[in-house]
């Protein structure tokens, strides 16, 4: 199916506003013309595949991705009974994944549990390129990131390229939760 003017324009214009990039900006990034951008945006002409490409580009995407994008931005609950959960037997470390739309754009969002004295054990490095972002929401949490160990209280955060072994460990004295963010987007 052939793309319409208007689709990829539109596509390009909320990817813009997302970004927070002016119209100049995106020129600058992508080296097509704030006139060029603007027609393209307004569907009153349509870019050739290679500035397509130089534009996805500059927005951080690819062009199947500006090509593909629902306009739509559909509301997803995920009710609590829905979760997809996994519950250690032997330490009763809850992991608890929240996002279902998210996952298709390369974004997870978990949600963890660390009962006192516990550890979630070690986990090995991941693949280069991912990103995350952890936020303490309760308790305390021991994260070691390979042989480097970092003490987190209630509303700390941090964020990570963890091509390490990485483990969460609760030594305080009230259960531990965390949300994580994992962002594969750019993994290779």
């Amino acid at each position: 199916m052939a793309t319409r003017p208007g689709d990829i324009g539109a596509s390009i214009r909320r990817r813009r506003l997302a970004l927070g990039m002016t119209l100049e900006a995106l020129a600058e990034a992508s080296g097509v013309s704030t006139t060029m951008l603007s027609e393209v945006e307004r569907a009153v002409k349509n870019p050739t595949v290679r500035l397509a490409y130089q534009i996805a580009r500059a927005l951080r995407c690819s062009l199947t991705d500006l090509l593909e994008e629902d306009p739509g931005h559909p509301v997803t609950i995920v009710r609590a009974a829905e979760r997809r959960t996994l519950i250690d037997p032997a330490t009763a470390v809850e992991r608890h994944g929240l996002s279902t739309e998210l996952l298709k754009r390369g974004l997870e969002v978990v949600w963890y549990v660390i009962p006192v004295g516990q550890s979630a054990g070690e986990m090995a490095p991941n693949r280069p390129g991912i990103l995350e972002h952890l936020t303490v929401v309760r308790g305390t949490l021991a994260l070691r990131l390979d042989q480097e160990r970092h003490s987190l209280a209630k509303g700390d955060s941090v964020t990570y390229g963890p091509q390490v072994a990485t483990e969460y460990e609760n030594g305080g004295v009230e259960p531990c939760e965390f949300l994580l963010l994992s962002d594969s987007s750019r993994a290779f």
